[in-house]
């Protein structure tokens, strides 16, 4: 019986695969936006059904290649995400949230709304399934403070074509399963934002991933050895590290589309006491990850699907 119901259900999900696969290819190919638009819809209404069949959290839908696919690792969510990308140089987002419910012993299913373009100071707004900070993702990385999980989503937004953003976000649950996206858990200076929002140079390729690094890490000492009251230990650790950006010259500054990574420096948030603190000037040895040549091939900590530059 088990074998049947198994076959069953890989049966269901392949039929919905194949026909969303041939809808995707009209989003991210079509002539033009009315047919991507008009391909969208039914895809957004097909994966919505397949999602809410018993089971769809284990089926993996990878033949559908125009959508990014991320699961956490301890298996409770899972995120399918794309965009649109519009003849005028702008983009739309769209996604389906999975999240495991403890009362239910189920998976509910959420399909978000991007409100991006009417969100004020963005960086410190708490933010819902009806209000979300629209990007495509591309890494999760999950934490828990106390009894909260806490999962930080690093994603890509093509803004208007001029500039890029990318984006450390932090998805959590109420005690409802409800989904909130945004939290108070980033320490860098005085502020303390909600979500990280980097904007730069459409032109220019920057660097947001985790990893395992080295930076150096300033202690004080209880007694002074040779007149020296600090010293300096270099500390491995995982972290979410970025480029850090500067404007091309000094008379630039404010305008985000003409900031580049500055080369070879970079930065850093190290998680430590259920915060993302903020640390300068990380010793990245790996070399700096080419851009995707195939942007239909998976590769590690880029995004599935970057659409087509349109820069005017």
């Amino acid at each position: 019986m088990t074998e049947f119901s198994f076959s069953q259900n890989r049966e269901i999900f392949g039929e919905y695969e194949d026909s969303l696969a041939v809808l995707g290819n009209t989003m991210r190919n079509g002539e033009n936006d009315r047919l991507k638009y008009e391909a969208n819809e039914k895809f957004t209404a097909l994966l919505e059904d397949a999602l809410n069949v018993n089971k769809s959290f284990d089926y993996p839908f990878d033949s559908i290649k125009t959508i990014a696919r991320l699961a956490s690792s301890d298996q409770k969510i899972k995120l399918y995400n794309w965009v649109i990308a519009k003849s005028d140089g702008s983009f739309d987002y769209y996604a389906f949230l999975q999240s495991y419910n403890e009362k239910k012993k189920k998976y509910d299913v959420f399909k978000l709304i991007d409100k991006s373009a009417d969100i004020i100071a963005p960086e410190f707004q708490t933010l819902d399934i009806n209000n979300w900070y629209g990007a495509l993702y591309y890494k999760i990385v999950h934490t828990r403070n106390g009894n909260v999980d806490y999962y930080t989503l690093l994603g890509w937004n093509g803004n208007d074509g001029l500039s890029f953003k990318k984006l450390i976000e932090v998805l959590s649950f109420k005690s409802s399963n409800k989904p909130v996206f945004g939290a108070p858990i980033f320490r860098k200076g005085k502020d303390k934002p909600k979500r990280i929002i980097f904007e730069y140079s459409a032109k220019a390729v920057m660097n947001l991933k985790y990893d395992n690094q080295e930076y150096q890490e300033k202690i004080k000492l209880k007694k002074p050895k040779k007149g020296k009251r600090f010293e300096i230990n270099n500390v491995k650790s995982s972290m979410i590290l970025f480029d850090r950006l500067v404007a091309l010259s000094p008379s630039l500054e404010g305008q985000k589309q003409f900031y580049v990574p500055e080369t070879n420096i970079y930065d850093a948030f190290i998680y430590e006491n259920g915060k993302w603190t903020f640390i300068e000037d990380v010793n990245a040895k790996n070399p700096r990850k080419p851009e995707v040549a195939n942007p239909q091939k998976r590769v590690a900590d880029q995004p599935l699907y970057t659409p087509k530059r349109r820069i005017k």
